[in-house]
């Protein structure tokens, strides 16, 4: 395995000012003592004087004192993960939104690796453990940064482009299989909507009058059972969307995140 590490901005997880305790950066290890822990959180409290390490066990004690403890960074022993592991990392980041983890581990291949990354791990230490290594990788993780292997980073890169071209394909093709259900008119008429213009402005772009606009939208509001303007736009991208309603989605995500910040 490549030992070329990546520092890379972490895009879905934007860092916010960690709280400091008297200057410490609080940094919670869970892993079995077969592992060595201890081992572990001397490495890590070494490494800087402005960690402040506690260490336990996996177990039923554990979420309290983590909780309890506050940590900035989470380091997981990797067979302290519960599967399905996605489960188990996207619930706790929901739960705990700003935290930073950590996996450490040996022997963990390159798919497991990818998992973890893609549920939202922002980074690991997969055998190199001696204390400059994890000192690079804790920097990197509470400034914000995903600590991952090159050759893992670019297989992101390389499925995400090939994600982007499947869904560039789907979204171009319910847009033609949306146009198929409209005539010529309502497809000029149903562009000028979408670009906000009112119904003067959409009789001059398209050489209307303002009646003829109104009885191709009355049409465009039959066909997408809508009753104005605004609601046409949000049933058309709901048609093209390669989501399935896209725009419920987008309103619970919202209400959650107004919820969120109370």
């Amino acid at each position: 395995m490549s030992n070329s590490y990546a520092s890379s901005p972490d895009i879905t997880n934007i860092r916010r000012n960690i709280p400091l305790d008297h200057g410490k950066i609080r940094i919670f290890i869970v892993g079995h003592k077969d592992f060595s822990i201890d081992s572990m959180a001397r490495m890590v409290a070494a490494s800087n004087d402005n960690y402040r390490v506690s260490c336990i066990e996996p177990g039923d004690a554990c979420m309290a004192k983590l909780v309890a403890t506050e940590p900035d960074v989470l380091m997981i022993q990797d067979k302290a993960l519960e599967e399905p592991l996605e489960h188990f990392i996207h619930g706790f980041l929901r739960k705990y939104p700003d935290i930073r983890i950590l996996i450490f581990g040996k022997d963990m291949d390159d798919e497991y690796l990818y998992r973890i990354i893609r549920a939202g791990v922002h980074g690991y230490l997969n055998e190199r453990m001696n204390g400059n290594h994890i000192e690079r990788a804790l920097t990197a993780i509470v400034s914000g940064q995903n600590w991952i292997e090159r050759h893992i980073a670019e297989r992101f890169i390389n499925t995400q482009l090939e994600l982007d071209e499947i869904l560039e394909a789907q979204f171009y093709e319910k847009i033609r299989r949306l146009c198929d259900n409209l005539t010529r008119r309502e497809t000029e008429v149903l562009c000028e909507v979408i670009k906000g213009l009112a119904i003067k402005q959409i009789a001059e772009e398209v050489h209307l009058s303002h009646q003829g606009v109104k009885m191709h939208l009355a049409k465009l509001f039959r066909k997408f059972k809508v009753t104005n303007r605004n609601q046409l736009i949000l049933a058309t991208f709901d048609e093209i969307s390669p989501v399935e309603d896209i725009s419920v989605l987008l309103r619970i995500g919202l209400q959650r995140k107004l919820y969120a910040s109370k």
